[in-house]
């Protein structure tokens, strides 16, 4: 009979498919990748069908899926042996599009202005600028970009950080600290954010 033919096998799998959905949407999102429950009809396992990470868990999105880090070592490795007190030597990534920011001149008009302070690389040694086979700067310590009007100063030092989240211009970021010069040389110090990103509204 059609009846018995088209729902006697689809009514069950669907059902099936059904409770499989309620249950793993019962899982909470932060469990492991092979998580027991208990369940009415005792104890059963269910595998997550979506990533997290954080601490506390956070559910990753297309858009973001935050830092990754190995199942169970959010905190870090007990025992690690690499680059114990060595800074790690970063790639140079030479300034792009999305880093400029539209600007105006002194004349009235608008053109985009290079990112300040540089994205400079200081995790390697002084090296000549792209395209110059000679350095117009022989030093052997990277220069100190200073932003200050008046007594008032801000310090930022750009560092590259391990993969652009959400888009490439968060791909630099730093610390950021306001430093008022009282006079006399005294100053005063206020931290204002541990990460530049946070500044950009």
């Amino acid at each position: 009979f059609c009846y018995r033919s088209c729902w006697g096998m689809a009514g069950p799998l669907r059902m099936a498919s059904l409770l499989s959905r309620l249950r793993t949407a019962a899982i909470s999102p932060w469990l492991d990748g092979a998580a027991s429950f208990a369940a009415p009809g005792g104890v059963c396992t269910a595998r997550r069908s979506f990533a997290v990470f954080g601490y506390p868990p956070e559910k990753a999105t297309r858009r973001y899926t935050g830092l990754h880090c190995h199942p169970g070592k959010e905190f870090g490795y007990k025992n690690p042996r690499k680059r114990q007190g060595k800074v790690k030597r970063l790639p140079n990534v030479k300034t792009r599009p999305d880093d400029y920011h539209v600007g105006a001149s002194t004349d009235g008009q608008f053109f985009f202005r290079p990112p300040y302070p540089p994205h400079v690389n200081r995790t390697i040694e002084v090296l000549p600028p792209a395209g110059a086979k000679i350095n117009p700067w022989p030093t052997k310590e990277h220069k100190t970009y200073r932003m200050r009007w008046r007594n008032i100063e801000y310090t930022y030092v750009p560092q590259l950080q391990r993969k652009p989240f959400g888009h490439t211009s968060q791909r630099w970021t730093g610390p950021v600290t306001r430093i008022e010069h009282l006079g006399k040389g005294k100053k005063q110090e206020t931290f204002i954010s541990h990460d530049k990103r946070l500044l950009n509204f």
